[in-house]
């Protein structure tokens, strides 16, 4: 590679285009983390080349030391490729683009912001930074920069506003309340801090200035404030001029005082490597921009129509709302916790999907490299292998939110109520040959959910599940073999207690006599009672999707001293711990809805029974029926409800 010292105005002022190629990620510099802290180092630049002018004036230049420049970092580009009289030529930015997006967003409201001094010897050094003169075929062709497609249109926009009115009027904060919050684009926001921070510095006032004493507020810090909560950004000072001089002396700081290490690739050059090597600069990247970047820049090697690739299949996972409410991050940029992962959506689908592709376990933080490994093991079609990934990921979304009304939902419910997450890989394998409604399919999830719910009921640990369940993957892929009787062939060849898949006679008497209700455990009875209740309902009771705010309730409370005393001399250590632990063992847990007076969860049998039997629906809390204010609810009722349970138990979850 070819490697320069460019000062910010050298960047710009070649008659080309900086393409910011599909492969890489958007505009991810934030006010206070990068732009900010940047401001502050140009300001300081002009101070110091102010200082220099100065003192070049009183002493000569020849008897100062050279002028320092700020380091602002590297950029990497390609070789200029194309051109013609109608056509710009462009270089592909393969690291360096968030500094080369935000100069040019500088330079862009450098310029409107000094348009009304209508300088024409400042214009005319400004215009060259920021437009290629000439006739294109292409308008665009006019820009000095174009970003990925998920930012284009806000550079297009940023490029031909002129003032900071028109930028707030389209990319506003809020909607019609404060309240409203709106996804304000980070490129707007630069442009607007950049802008209200030169008008105030072209008027002689500092990023550091007290704005209130009596808030003890600089103005940077009110810029930033006002650019997050307000639809309209006013400059700070409307009423004073700008200062030409002041002008003209930034204009020299970016011609003489900033510089950046500029590396050309040659053609024998990598691009993928050296970006992978440099994409610790800056803001981290995630695996999902990583393996983002590597498949298209694949697909541009192959000559493949990189726009309409990314058009049909990644677009999606770039731009989706999140329609939860969430503010702040897209639907497939949401953090979720899975286990002891916690990524964002989008890493999530990507690690259960390598992990699919290459039936081998591997940590999530080395998901991009096995991708790597398994794309380049063969001669890959991008489309093929973007069209599964997206056909996947619905599929996914399915396991993120759950619904009711579908086995596959209910199923992805209690999977994340089970917090058994690591059966995902082998999940999908199914679903690559079986419609999610087809017999065979929903034989798969019972099968699944059945060696899941009984170990868990058994109290058998899920350390070894990765392990076991990409062996099962593995083997199924090995012999081809996609049928829920092979699955369940495979799920009952271990009897060791890491991998076993508990008989009927195991699976019953943890069912009536374990201690379940402990620990971080809720969740996971949670989806037995509610499983217990849907398996209660026939063709003769309506369908009833099950509400999220029940609650599991303990028959006898577990503060039960006052109200659920032991008979005279029964009360002996055996007893007590007998009791303890059938308090928490599912004969004596089920669920109940909101209307339940929680006032009455320590009461005496008889006033809690009529407030259960009255305030709920569900078909799990009909057994209470059969009792009077007469009856009592002691350690031998608890065993006498398990077995009732336990019919439904072992159908709904039959071993094989």
């Amino acid at each position: 590679m070819r490697p320069h010292k460019k000062v910010i105005t050298e960047l710009f002022n070649e008659r080309s285009q900086y393409l910011i190629p599909l492969f890489q990620r958007g505009y991810v510099w934030t006010l206070n983390n990068h732009v900010d802290p940047l401001w502050q180092d140009l300001i300081e630049r002009v101070d110091a080349l102010d200082t220099y002018i100065q003192d070049t004036k009183k002493v000569g230049e020849n008897k100062l030391r050279p002028l320092r420049k700020h380091f602002l970092g590297t950029i990497v580009v390609t070789e200029a490729k194309g051109g013609s009289t109608n056509v710009i030529n462009a270089r592909e930015v393969i690291d360096g683009q968030q500094r080369l997006t935000t100069l040019q967003i500088l330079l862009l409201a450098f310029r409107d912001v000094v348009k009304s001094l209508a300088d024409d010897t400042l214009n005319e050094m400004l215009k060259p930074l920021i437009v290629n003169t000439g006739r294109f075929t292409t308008a665009t062709d006019s820009m000095k920069l174009m970003p990925t497609n998920k930012g284009r249109e806000v550079m297009k926009e940023l490029f031909k506003a002129g003032d900071i009115d028109k930028v707030c009027q389209q990319y506003p904060a809020h909607g019609a309340t404060k309240r409203m919050l709106l996804d304000r684009p980070l490129m707007v926001k630069t442009y607007l801090y950049f802008y209200v921070m030169l008008d105030a510095h072209l008027k002689g006032h500092r990023f550091d200035d007290l704005i209130d004493p009596n808030k003890d507020q600089i103005l940077s810090h009110a810029v930033m404030h006002s650019i997050e909560k307000d639809n309209l950004v006013k400059c700070l000072f409307p009423n004073e001029a700008i200062f030409l001089e002041k002008a003209e002396l930034f204009h020299n700081m970016l011609d003489k005082a900033i510089q950046v290490m500029y590396l050309e690739l040659e053609e024998e050059d990598d691009p993928q490597i050296i970006f992978e090597t440099l994409n610790a600069r800056g803001a981290p990247l995630q695996p999902s921009d990583l393996i983002r970047n590597f498949i298209f820049l694949d697909a541009t090697r192959k000559n493949a129509s990189v726009d309409e690739l990314y058009d049909n299949y990644w677009k999606g996972f770039d731009d989706r709302e999140n329609g939860e409410g969430k503010q702040g991050s897209k639907f497939w940029r949401l953090e979720e916790r899975q286990g002891r992962l916690k990524n964002t959506r989008l890493d999530l689908l990507l690690y259960h999907f390598v992990m699919l592709r290459k039936a081998k376990e591997f940590k999530v933080g080395h998901v991009f490299d096995e991708f790597k490994d398994w794309w380049n093991s063969e001669q890959r079609d991008s489309a093929t292998e973007l069209g599964h990934l997206t056909t996947i990921s619905k599929h996914f979304e399915t396991f993120l939110i759950p619904t009711q009304n579908t086995r596959f939902g209910l199923f992805c419910r209690r999977l994340k109520q089970l917090d058994t997450a690591t059966v995902t890989p082998l999940v999908f394998y199914f679903l690559e040959h079986h419609a999610t409604d087809s017999n065979e399919f929903i034989a798969v999830l019972d099968a699944l959910e059945s060696f899941i719910v009984r170990r868990f009921v058994c109290g058998l640990n899920t350390k070894s599940y990765t392990q076991l369940f990409v062996k099962i993957l593995s083997e199924l892929k090995t012999n081809k073999k996609i049928t829920a009787v092979d699955l369940k062939a495979m799920l009952l060849t271990s009897n060791a207690d890491s991998q076993r898949w508990p008989n009927d006679q195991e699976f019953e008497q943890a069912w009536l006599y374990r201690r379940l209700y402990i620990g971080r455990n809720t969740s996971k009875v949670r989806a037995l009672l509610e499983c217990l209740e849907q398996s209660q309902r026939t063709n003769k009771h309506e369908y009833l999707v099950l509400p999220d705010d029940l609650t599991i309730e303990h028959v006898m409370p577990q503060k039960w001293q006052t109200n659920w005393p032991f008979a005279t001399g029964e009360e002996t250590i055996e007893s007590l711990e007998k009791r303890e632990r059938l308090l928490h063992s599912i004969g004596n847990l089920t669920l109940v809805t909101g209307a339940f007076n929680s006032a009455l969860s320590h009461s005496a049998f008889m006033d809690k029974r009529s407030e259960i039997t009255n305030t709920s629906l569900l078909r799990l809390n009909a057994y209470f029926q059969q009792f009077d204010d007469a009856s009592v609810w002691n350690e031998q009722s608890i065993v006498n409800r398990a077995e009732k349970l336990f019919e439904s138990a072992k159908k709904v979850w039959p071993q094989g």
